[in-house]
């Protein structure tokens, strides 16, 4: 007979759902070589991947995830899986939680997965986690070499007393379906004026050589895509783009510059080295993807139409694409965005019009592709999303490639939020601007630790604004004189506790303070710190706050208009 009173075995199945299902991992380029691939949970990150992937919606239950102590009260065990093509393929697995500092100071439970779709169960009970832990912070799966990839899964299941959902798997995604076609043609917004994209499609047919860039965020970095360079929706509409004009091999130079998390205002910056290349290019194509990003830009669309015109004003008279992308909450901005298309009738790409409508439907009603299928997370595209922005590029330049060619409207556009900072320039170590006078006091140190990304098709990272000044010993100020009309400072975020606040002031003022924590990891962060009418002398002195004497800031550069 059996005995009711025994207890249960804690490894017996349970009920739980997926935070991640047949999730692509790896393929991101690292400097040394080993392929690591984080899946970052905090914020609102994990309930968004038990929604999207494991169908939750119950409060309670996500509310539990938000922190470490909930989670540990719901989640009996982690089960975690792999699979690749090379089923020899270990896949490293780490569960990270976040201490009072960020990643320093929680607890952390690792795995070693073998790649042959074997489930490895980690039984929370059994693991000695600190009861510092705040909040479950990333998984971390590591890869033998940066080329490597997987398919892995991970499943939460849940303790005694607790009810989760079955998940029902998505069925597979007919890309060559009259469904299919007719979501991508919902993403077209609106064909401008076609002029200049025609210019670019005389120029490849005849022979000519020439340049398409693509900037932006992270998505244009390539995040969610798998492998990152190859899957991309960047490179797979280029490689359309050159199909569709003719183009031969080597003919059109592919430029690739998005940076995670950085909106236009950071954009309108590095504009001139990651696009531009210091001079030595000049794009004849422009895509820009600020669409998910530019609820950070603090000032409401100037910089984003600042940018427009700076693009369009170029001496080549460049074509200029909007291509607005969409995040899991069916969001994005192209309500502000949009009428600066319009304004100078820009071809503009909506993926929310394509795609949002139909995340609601039934199978067999016009569901064409679950939110599961196109986000990788909560902010960006796995492959077949990627896919689809590609595809919805690509359906314009056909559908403008029939179109009879226009005029191209002449003389000045006015303004329809504003243009201060269309004339930017980067001030940095290497950099110097006329008449900028540098004291850099205690800011001699070189910070070496920095955001990075692939460009184009690079299998490395390259650091963005590698020409800073780092807080070393001392405590003199970083002082900057200069005659400007305004000024934008770009200093790194960081969740190294070494990192604490800057006092900033100008011209004698209050100043302001500059948390270099605040956002929680490497990034790098630009702010206004005055716009004015005239060109005048402008003194500014940058310092570590009160309380924070002992601790390092890095300015990366500045954004000056003359």
């Amino acid at each position: 007979m059996m005995d009711l009173l025994a207890p249960r075995d804690p490894r017996e199945k349970r009920k739980g759902f997926y935070v991640l299902l047949d999730q692509r991992i790896g393929g991101l380029p690292q400097n040394d070589g080993a392929g690591r691939h984080p899946i970052y949970l905090d914020g609102d990150r994990l309930t968004a991947l038990a929604g999207l992937s494991g169908g939750i919606r119950e409060e309670g239950i996500l509310s539990l995830l938000t922190t470490a102590e909930g989670f540990k009260r719901l989640v009996h065990s982690v089960g975690v899986s792999a699979v690749s093509d090379d089923p020899s393929l270990t896949v490293g697995f780490s569960l990270i939680f976040y201490g009072p500092d960020g990643p320093q100071g929680g607890g952390c439970v690792r795995r070693a997965v073998p790649a042959d779709g074997g489930e490895q169960l980690i039984v929370l009970g059994e693991e000695d986690l600190p009861d510092t832990d705040r909040v479950p912070g990333q998984f971390l799966f590591e890869l033998p070499t940066d080329a490597d990839v997987a398919a892995v899964t991970v499943k939460l299941y849940v303790n005694d007393g607790y009810d989760v959902p079955e998940t029902d798997p998505d069925g597979p995604v007919d890309t060559e379906s009259e469904a299919y076609r007719a979501m991508i043609a919902r993403s077209f917004l609106s064909g401008g004026n076609n002029s200049r994209v025609k210019r670019f499609f005389e120029k490849v047919r005849a022979g000519k050589p020439a340049c398409v860039a693509f900037l932006g965020g992270s998505i244009t970095q390539g995040a969610g895509a798998v492998p990152t360079q190859e899957m991309c929706y960047a490179k797979k509409a280029f490689d359309a783009l050159c199909r569709l004009t003719g183009a031969g091999e080597g003919q059109v130079t592919y430029i690739k510059a998005g940076v995670g998390g950085t909106p236009s205002q950071l954009g309108l910056i590095r504009y001139d080295r990651d696009i531009g290349r210091d001079g030595t290019a000049a794009p004849d194509l422009v895509v820009l993807e600020f669409a998910v990003n530019d609820g950070s830009d603090e000032t409401q669309g100037v910089c984003y139409e600042s940018l427009v015109r700076r693009i369009l004003a170029q001496p080549n008279a460049p074509a200029l694409v909007l291509l607005f992308s969409v995040f899991v909450n069916d969001w994005n901005l192209k309500s502000r965005l949009a009428p600066i298309g319009w304004r100078y009738e820009l071809p503009m790409v909506d993926v929310l019009e394509a795609v949002s409508p139909q995340f609601g439907l039934p199978r067999g009603e016009g569901l064409v592709i679950t939110k599961r299928q196109y986000f990788y997370d909560v902010y960006h595209p796995a492959n077949l999303g990627h896919q689809v922005m590609a595809d919805s590029l690509t359906y314009l330049f056909e559908r403008l490639d029939r179109q009879q060619p226009m005029e191209e409207r002449p003389g000045e556009v006015p303004v329809l939020y504003g243009a201060d900072w269309q004339e930017v320039r980067l001030l940095d170590r290497r950099d110097a601007l006329p008449g900028a006078r540098i004291d850099p006091g205690s800011f001699t140190l070189r910070d070496t630790d920095l955001q990075s990304v692939p460009l184009d098709e690079d299998r490395f990272n390259t650091p963005q604004f590698p020409h800073n000044w780092q807080k070393g010993p001392g405590s003199a100020p970083f002082v900057l004189e200069l005659e400007c009309s305004g000024l934008q400072l770009v200093f790194k975020d960081s969740g190294d506790p070494r990192f604490g606040t800057a006092l900033v002031r100008w011209d004698g003022g209050e100043g302001r303070l500059l948390d270099a924590r605040k956002a929680g990891w490497t990034h790098c962060h630009a702010t206004v710190l005055f716009r004015e009418e005239a060109v005048r002398p402008h003194r500014v002195e940058i310092s570590m706050a009160e309380g924070f004497e002992d601790r390092t800031f890095t300015i990366l550069g500045f954004g000056v208009t003359r």
